[in-house]
């Protein structure tokens, strides 16, 4: 999630870490329950768990988490916030995603858009996760998703996670040892504070 612009949709990867990297560590750390939220485990803290050629891990976040939906309500209520910084992003401010949710026979799955765009009244951007329940759609897809349905934004501002509000929760459920280690992993520090 950290986002810099993957360039996944032209066939090449960055070096460049994005917070959804990392986000797979903070998941991994993270036990709960319900909606499922995959995590790439592309960063080597968060693949400490993970065999060479192992599936991305699912989380599940429980549909009824009083936290997440705080954080989802959050992050809409303050889209706004986001939109003027994708538009006019100042200096020191980078790697902009949303967060779409993805409904396919009754199962949810959260997925992050990098090289995200705003442009007629609607975001756009291409999905960068490996989607694991949601079938017919693939990482690199381009996809589009109203500010009033996106479940997260996120974006760096000199080095400070700026959004992020369910990547914050999941950063709560860490223990204060893991939240030390992905402090000195990451490329940007979350604070209490947005």
């Amino acid at each position: 999630m950290i986002f810099c612009k993957s360039n996944l949709h032209q066939g090449s990867e960055s070096n460049d870490r994005t917070v959804k990297h990392y986000l797979g560590y903070i998941l991994a750390g993270a036990l709960l329950v319900g909606a499922a939220i995959p995590a790439r485990a592309d960063h080597a803290v968060a693949r400490e768990d993970l065999k060479p050629s192992a599936e991305p891990q699912v989380f599940n976040v429980g549909q009824h988490n009083h936290a997440m939906r705080q954080a989802v309500h959050q992050a809409r209520r303050t889209v706004g916030v986001f939109i003027q910084a994708l538009q006019k992003p100042g200096p020191g401010q980078s790697d902009f995603e949303v967060k779409k949710y993805f409904v396919q026979n009754g199962a949810v799955e959260h997925l992050w858009l990098a090289d995200v765009t705003f442009s007629g009244n609607r975001f756009h951007g291409y999905v960068d996760n490996r989607p694991v329940i949601i079938k017919g759609l693939k990482m690199g897809d381009r996809v589009s998703v109203d500010p009033d349905e996106i479940s997260d934004w996120a974006f760096v501002d000199h080095g400070r996670l700026i959004g992020g509000y369910t990547i914050r929760v999941l950063y709560s459920e860490l223990s204060p040892a893991g939240r030390v280690a992905l402090q000195k992993e990451a490329r940007f520090t979350i604070s209490n504070r947005n």
